[in-house]
């Protein structure tokens, strides 16, 4: 059977518990990048193929307007035939390194992938890790997505390279850098949305992105939308004092 989705989603959903200065839970909620992902191609119609790892327990520090993630458990990242998957578009989003990409090569479509969880380290608050990959897999990475402080754990060798081909650093309030076929693009939001946290910001802005740029292939359009799709989102957490999602 011929799968009409256009876009293959292979993320996991989370139970983040927020945590306050002092390390106590605040509250918890339904999270993960999956859940977020879902959420905005389901509003934007697009038709997706979902593959998930083992739902995650999330600890998240909130400190001075910032939010540092801790996993507490045993992370055993799943394996996948990159080889069956038939989609034209495939997006990978992770809390922390959850699925192994050694095959990814085999995969014949548009590698759309946010590194956040290939540098998280996971056991500490805030830590990361230098983000080791072959050539081979790195070659098939069509759009690469990293906050600005994440690319110090990213080879530069494949930066250099995914500034020829597609590259978005997201800079917080500041906006986004976006490099295409070493065209170099700084776009910033219309207005600064001072919400109690940014959770789920990140996967928001790269799902509006994907759903956008797969229908125009419009590089500056699709962050523009993004941006403006992402400050309603935040906009939504200023305006629900509760939870928020």
């Amino acid at each position: 059977m011929i799968s009409k989705s256009k876009v293959t989603v292979i993320s996991t959903f989370a139970k983040d518990k927020l945590l306050d200065e002092k390390g106590e839970i605040a509250s918890e909620q339904k999270g993960g990048p999956a859940y977020f992902i879902t959420n905005v191609l389901k509003k934007e119609s697009v038709l997706f193929d979902l593959k998930t790892s083992k739902e995650i327990t999330v600890e998240l520090l909130l400190k001075d307007g910032d939010e540092f993630g801790r996993i507490p458990e045993k992370i055993t990242p799943m394996l996948i035939d990159f080889s069956k998957i038939k989609t034209p578009e495939m997006l990978i989003s992770f809390v922390a390194n959850q699925c192994k990409l050694e095959s990814l090569q085999l995969y014949k479509g548009r590698v759309f992938l946010d590194i956040q969880g290939y540098v998280r380290n996971g056991s500490n608050f805030g830590k990361k890790k230098f983000w080791s990959v072959s050539k081979k897999i790195s070659n098939n990475i069509f759009g690469l997505k990293a906050a600005d402080y994440e690319l110090k754990f990213i080879p530069k060798s494949i930066v250099e390279k995914q500034k020829k081909k597609l590259l978005i650093v997201t800079k917080g309030e500041l906006g986004v850098e976006v490099y295409w076929v070493s065209e170099r693009y700084l776009l910033r939001p219309k207005t600064i949305i001072k919400a109690k946290n940014t959770i789920g910001a990140g996967d928001t802005f790269f799902a509006y992105f994907v759903s956008r740029f797969t229908k125009t292939n419009n590089v500056k359009n699709s962050c523009s939308y993004a941006l403006e799709k992402t400050s309603e989102f935040l906009t939504s957490k200023v305006s629900h004092h509760t939870n928020p999602f």
